[in-house]
Parts: C-alpha cells; structure tokens; sequence
C-alpha cells in the first residue's frame, strides 16, 4: 500500500519564539513539516508558496496585514487550505477571515499543548481535504482520456435524448466536428429509425436499465454506415430518468461481410443441384452482380478452336455497350488475360484511352485443372475502382466452376454412356459386386447373381410374385414412388438409403442409387443396390459411443472443449454453455476458440497455442474469458495437442472459473499489506516514542550537574537508542517477522561509539553474517552488547590512545554463540559476575538469563577481556 507524503507547511508570523516552539512541537509530536517565514511580503514572493499542503497565516504583521496577505493568496489559488492563526479575539475578525477565504481560525493563547493539538488537528483535516479535491480531479482527467482512447463510440445524453458528450471515436467514423454533435438529439441522426430509438429507451426500466439496438447512419456521400448500440438508462432514485448512456461501434463490415457470405452460400446451393454449365455460369454470375452491386455482367468463355474470348452469358442493363467496350479491350489486352490467370481489375484512371459509359471492370477467371476457360466480367458506371473488400469475395464466386462443371460434364458423360452402352452395362452388371436390377413399372425385370445372393433368391422368378416396393421400408417407399413418378429419360442420379427385406425376412440396410433408362425401348430404371448393413452397424455403435462421450462430458462440471488445426471449435459440452452464460457473452455461440477469451487477451492466447501445436506439449495460463468487461471472469486455461497418425491435428482443452479465488487472493493479500502496514507503523511509532523519551533525557541533563547522575542519564538514553534501534531496523526491513543483525549490530556500534565524545581511536570489528532474529531476542542482545560497549568504551581504554572491540555472532541448528572482546586494561582482580554491584553487569547477567543463555565473562588471554553467551536459537535463523 502506498503511503500518503509527509505534510509540508508554511507559517507566516513575525514572532522567532512562537514560530520556533510551533515548528518544534508539530515536527516532533506530529511529523509535520514546517517552514517558517517572518513576513507576508516574503511569503507573496516566494515561487515554492503553493507547493506547500497548508498555510497558516498571522493577523498583526508590520509589513502586511494579514487579512491582505490572506486576500491576496486566494486570488492566486482557491483551494489551497488556510489557517488564521491570531492573538486578536473580536469577533468581526474571525469574520473577516472566513470571508477573505481562510478555512479554519483558531485564537492565540491559552494551554499551549491544547493549542498546538487544535492547529495539528485542522492542518490534517485541511490537508486530507484538499489532497482528497486533487486526487477526484486527476481521476476525473484519467477518465476522461480514458474514454477518448476507446474505439468504440460513447454518447451522454440527456432525458430528452439531446447529447452532451461524444467521444472522438464516434465523431472520427461520423467525420464531423464536435460543434455540430454538440446539443444535437441523438434520435436525429437516425432520422427513420427515432420512434424504434424511443421504444427501446421505454423499454428499459430500474431493474433492466440496458437494451441493444443497430441502427443505420447515412455518411458522406450517402453510404450507409451501421452503427450496433448498447443504451442504457441512468434513473434517481424515484425512477425518474437522469441520465442516457451509450456505448457504440461500426459493425458496417460485419453486416457486408454477412451478406456477402448469405450470397456464397446461395450460391453454393445453387451450384450443387446445377445440371448444365449454362445454369451454373448463369448462377454464378448472378451472385458476383450482388455481391459486387454492379449494374451490368457478362460472361466470356475461350474458344479452344480460335483462341479468342466469346460472349456466353450476359445480365443487367446497358449490354451493348459493354460488348462494344470488350471488343475494343480484348484487341489490346487479349495477352493480358490470357497469360497468368489472375484476376484484373481495371480503375478509371486505366480507361482514358477508351470511350465507355463505365468507370471501372473487374475480369474474374473461370478456372478449370489450372486452364483458364473464361472470365466472368463485371462493369459499373458508378464505381472509380472495384473496391478491394468486395475482390476477395468475387474471387471466390468462382473457386468451385470449374469442379462444377467437371461434374456436370461427368454426369452427362454418364447418362450418355448409360444410354449408349445399355447391354455392355448388362455384360458388366453380372461381375459386379453390386446388387444391379432394372425395373419396369415398379417390377423387376432384371435381376444380376449379386442381387439374388443380396435377396436370398434362386432366381427373378420369386420377385415376380410381389413389387420391389414391398421389399422396402416406409422411409424408402416415399422415395421409391417419387423416383417411378418423376422418372424423366436422362435425369441424373438420385440416392437414397434404408432398410430392404429379403426372402427370410432378414433386414439389410442399402444404399439404392437410381437412373432412368431405356430398356427394351421403354423407360426404366436402372438400380444399383450397395449392402451398408455391416458400415451402418458401424456407424450406429460410433454415434452410440458418441452419445455416450459426450452425455459424459456434459455431466463434467468443467467446461472441455476440441478444436482443429484452423482454431474451429468441433466439441464443446455443456460446461462452456454454463461458463460463458455467467460472463454475460452477448453470443453464446462460440464457434471460434479465440472467442472463449476477452480481445485483450487474443495475441497472449495465440502464443500459446503456436506453442502447443510446435512443441507438442500441453501448456497452462490464466485469461480474462469473453464477455461482459464489466464483471469479467477469469479462467484457468489447459491446452494439449491432439496428435493424429503422428501429426498435430487440433487442440482440446478444459476451463476452470477461477474468478472467486482471483478475489480471494486478491482480498487475502490486500488483507496482508494492510497488516504489514499497521505493524510497520507500530514499529515506526514505538521508534518515535523511544526517541521522544530519549530527547527529554538529553533535556533533562541540561539542568544536572551531578556527574554519577549524568552518566545514569547517558546510560539510560543509551539502552532507550538500543531498543529504538532494533524497532527501526525492522521498520526497514522486508520481513517483519526477524531482523537482519548485522545491520543491526553495525549501527548500535557506531551509536555507542559516537555516543562517547572521546579522542580515543576505538574501532569495530564486527563478524555475524547473514544471521537474522526475533524482535525479542534482537532487543536481549542488543542491550547485553549495549551495556558491553559501554562498559569497555568508560573503563577498558583509559590513558590509551586506541582500542579494538570485537563482536562475533554465530549459528547452529540448536543455538547461537556471542563473543564479545576488547583488548583493553582487562578485568579488575577477583571480579565476579554474580557478585558484582555495577547496574550494567547486572543488567547483562539479567538479560542473559532471559533468553535462557550461560553467560561466562573473563580475562582474555592477551589483553582485555571476553563475554561469551551461548542461547538457544529462539526462531532466529541463518
């Protein structure tokens, strides 16, 4: 958590004593930063005046009058907290003051410390003030510049409908200025569509505030721009409407796109019952007039003998004129489009040489086994260029001719051949492996050996008896009557599967294919009978195990899904209906596996997935799933490879709603910097404390002049430094939990040695590591090497001009060893630690027995002396 900044104030007054004990206690006491200035003159000319959090400002100034000096600052800045602080007591100025600007007044004298604590009080209820007034007003800036990087469109508009904020995404794609918006009702921009706009704003109430509405824009030039809308109504509290809000974008591409596709798939249609080349050229022109919405189309074919471009087919108006212009083009660019096969688009700006009614073509190949048969021709007289979203599209109108036509020429090849080729078919018939009968009429009158095997027969004979009708299921009688009614000599195929019966009674499943002929100079039909009853079982017990897959999956609460090698999702159960029904998703139809996570999330989730399919290993990541960005959701994404005859094939996955642990963890730790935060102020706190008290020792020694009273003052003051040391330390450290000692001994060290003013040369010398402790036993040890230093820094050196003191801390597993050394004068004869009346001896062998520790103080074997205490680790660790 980010901490506020330490208040900074400015004091302007012209008394030294007032101005140095307010700065003093407010430092102290409360932390506060103050700077005084001695007159009101100084203040106006100080540049940094406003960089202050408050002012405090006196009344009786020499140079300036302090209503003045408070009338001029407020004309600089409004909002910038002021204290009158005054020893005039009338009423009319305190009156004065609040009219000249000033926030707070407070009256000179009385208890000081009930004084001090009132100005504290206001400066932090001014100061909380205004950095509350600037923290709402960059809010309000970042918001703003938020809402103009979006790119969809946002509207505010009143409860009239008249709009009083646009962003500039809605004013880019309108390309208007905001002045012309401005104050503009929002319903008139949809001129036929207002009374639909006001039904929708009805519609919503309090408890369904929101509803959805795609409206058309006529732009520049008359073209029509499609604009999807998102309308929600703001309302007070006794539902009267405050507010409309609308949130927008252009889905013109998306609705162009579908109509192209709607096209296509038409198309499509089309082509696949198509029975003659006209028929499908005839189609497939049609659909590249529409999509296209050129006026005029036609369609060229090669003629192999020649070489030259034909006419075929042609549409729309103005025919002969374009005939006119293409036996003029094809003269100049016949090479052109005969060579490469690519489609050519020809602008306005290409057309100077010629003398036409259009202003731009587009000549689309019809291509066949990589020959170029012809060209589908597009021309218009309103377009300067066929526009490059639409070339695609028309490209692909032709993709399938050639396929098409190869099929339709087969099936003619076919029914000719069948025609032609009658009693060879015949001959051919008895060798195949294929049930074959030809019927008259409904009745058999050719049956081949693998038909009677089929129908377990000896020969036609027994079929003589009954129609082939009742050899077959109710599904198959339908189709049979409307092949023998609609049967026309030279008709294609037709298909049809079900179950037959045969003699036995046994049931077959068959796959029957028809084909009208002539037989014996009248019309019949030829049929040709495949046994599928071993595949349709087949198929039976997949789609069985299928059902049984996926009732399975269905009942798995976490959403699975399997998509292809393209990202086309070909599984999902009904976990990911259930996942993205709680995301609020405007189109529960997934169909692509980008779209189970939000846009923001598309190029992370992409390099996972080319991850997965180039390793071939399973990959994991959290993502924000699509839908509402309101309340979004995240998931646990798991990804593998679908691996097929050793080659990656797709993906499967499965999700997992994470959302209510994100915000635990979330809430858990902002639970936890919260509570580092209060014990790290605690710390703070207890340090200041500390100090407060060691400052009023340091006072207090002012006024004595006993010597053995003074140096139990300093003594004092040194164990108080000792403990605020071992709070501050922590206070700075990561972990609050145990305290890095080495740090901790550096400084108490040099605190003892600087706290005895001496010209002596004692150095440290410092060995314990990384070692680090509990507060409790920091504290203990802290004070035993204290009482130590002290000790040796009062008695060890004396008459010597330098001396080394050194500290050893080491760990083990079970406990930890304090050396302590100087190289002084050394212990007196005959001392004894647990005899010894010194406070500081006592205090050591006290504070070691508290941390359960065998102290052991003695004569070095060189010069000095040497404490050891061995302790039990006590949480500290290495």
């Amino acid at each position: 958590m980010e901490s506020e900044p330490p208040i900074q104030v400015l004091f302007v007054d012209d008394e030294p004593g007032l101005l140095s004990a307010i700065r003093d206690y407010l430092t102290i006491v409360y932390s506060i930063g103050v700077e005084v200035c001695n007159s009101g003159s100084d203040a106006l000319t100080r540049e940094d005046l406003f960089a202050f959090d408050c002012l405090i400002i006196d009344y009786e100034m020499p140079d300036i009058d302090g209503i003045v000096l408070l009338t001029e600052i407020r004309s600089m800045n409004q909002d910038i907290p002021i204290i009158f602080f005054t020893g005039k007591g009338h009423e009319e100025v305190a009156i004065q003051a609040i009219n000249a600007g000033a926030d707070y007044y407070i009256k000179k004298g009385g208890n000081p410390e009930e004084l001090f604590t009132e100005l504290a009080h206001y400066i932090h209820k001014g100061v909380r003030r205004y950095r509350a007034e600037k923290s709402l007003v960059e809010k309000e800036r970042q918001y703003r510049a938020v809402v103009e990087d979006l790119t969809e469109f946002v509207c505010r508009l009143d409860p009239d409908g008249v709009i009083i904020f646009v962003n500039s995404a809605f004013l880019n794609n309108l390309q208007v200025p905001y002045d012309i918006l401005s104050g503009v009702n929002f319903h008139s921009l949809y001129p036929d569509h207002q009374g639909k706009i006001q039904d929708i704003i009805e519609f919503c109430d309090p408890d369904n505030p929101s509803a959805e509405i795609e409206l058309p824009f006529t732009g520049v030039h008359g073209k029509i721009i499609w604009h999807q809308w998102t309308i929600r109504v703001i309302y007070d509290n006794v539902f009267n409407i405050l507010e409309i809000q609308a949130v927008g974008r252009d889905i013109s591409k998306q609705r162009e796109t579908e109509r192209q596709e709607s096209v296509l798939r038409n198309l499509g249609l089309s082509l696949a019952t198509s029975s003659s080349t006209e028929a499908a050229l005839n189609s497939s022109l049609s659909a590249a007039i529409e999509i296209s919405e050129c006026q005029t189309g036609a369609v060229y074919l090669h003629n192999r003998m020649s070489g030259k471009l034909t006419p075929f087919l042609e549409q729309g108006p103005y025919r002969a004129a374009l005939y006119r212009f293409l036996e003029d083009f094809f003269k100049n660019q016949n090479d052109i489009l005969l060579a490469p096969g690519n489609p050519v688009y020809v602008s306005l700006t290409d057309l100077h040489q010629y003398e036409t009614r259009f202003s731009s073509f587009a000549f689309i190949p019809i291509l066949r086994f990589g020959d170029i048969m012809g060209w589908i021709i597009l021309a218009s007289d309103n377009l300067a260029e066929i526009p490059f979203e639409i070339r695609h599209p028309l490209e692909g109108v032709t993709s399938q001719i050639g396929n098409v036509i190869s099929r339709i020429e087969a099936e003619e090849a076919l029914r000719d051949a069948l025609i032609e080729s009658e009693e060879r078919y015949m001959q051919l018939s008895e060798t195949s492996p294929d049930a074959i009968a030809i019927l008259t009429d409904g009745t058999i009158v050719y049956l081949n050996p693998a038909a009677n095997a089929l129908f377990e027969t000896a020969n036609m004979d027994d079929f003589f008896r009954k129609p082939f009708h009742d050899l077959l299921d109710a599904d198959l009688q339908k189709w049979f009557e409307g092949i023998i009614k609609t049967k026309i000599r030279g008709q294609g195929p037709s298909t049809g599967e079900g179950f037959l019966v045969t003699k036995s009674g046994k049931r077959i499943y068959g796959e029957l294919i028809t084909v009208p002929i002539s037989h014996a100079g009248e019309d019949a039909i030829l049929l040709l009978i495949r046994d599928k009853t071993s595949q349709r079982m087949q198929e039976q017990a997949l789609i069985e195990s299928e059902r049984r897959f996926r009732e399975m999956a269905d009942l798995l609460p976490e959403p699975l899904f399997e998509a292809d090698i393209q990202g086309n999702l070909t599984f999902c159960n009904r976990g990911v209906t259930a996942l993205f029904g709680r995301t609020n998703l405007q189109d529960p139809n997934i169909c692509k596996i980008y779209e189970l996570v939000s846009e923001q999330e598309h190029l992370r989730f992409s390099t996972i997935l080319n991850k997965v399919a180039a390793e071939l290993k399973p990959m994991t990541g959290d993502f924000i799933a699509a839908g509402d960005t309101d309340e979004p959701r995240i998931i646990h994404l798991s990804l593998a490879p679908v691996i097929k005859n050793d080659q990656f094939s797709g993906t499967r996955g499965i999700l997992v709603d994470i959302t209510e642990n994100k915000r635990y963890q979330e809430k858990l730790h902002h639970m936890i910097e919260e509570k580092d935060v209060l014990f790290r102020e605690l710390h703070h706190r207890v340090k200041n404390n500390m100090q407060i008290i060691s400052s009023m020792l340091q006072l207090q020694e002012e006024y004595i002049s006993d010597d053995v009273i003074l140096s139990a003052l300093h003594d004092c003051e040194q164990r108080i430094n000792s403990m605020a040391l071992v709070h501050e330390t922590l206070y700075r450290t990561e972990s609050l939990a145990e305290i890095p000692f080495d740090h901790y001994l550096e400084n108490l060290s040099q605190a003892v040695t600087e706290g005895f003013a001496t010209v002596r040369d004692i150095r440290t010398d410092i060995d314990v590591g990384g070692i680090r402790l509990s507060l409790d036993t920091s504290v203990t040890i802290g004070l035993i090497v204290n009482e130590l230093m002290v000790n040796s820094m009062k008695y060890a050196f004396v008459d010597r001009p330098s001396g080394v003191i050194r500290i050893k801390l080491a760990c083990n597993d079970e406990s930890c060893l304090l050396e302590y050394s100087d190289d002084g004068v050394g212990l007196p004869a005959g001392f004894d630690i647990e005899k010894t009346s010194s406070l500081g001896m006592r205090l050591v062998r006290i504070l070691a027995r508290q941390i359960r520790g065998k102290l052991l103080i003695e004569n070095s074997l060189g010069a000095g002396m040497i404490c050891t205490v061995q302790f039990p680790k006590q949480g500290g660790r290495k």
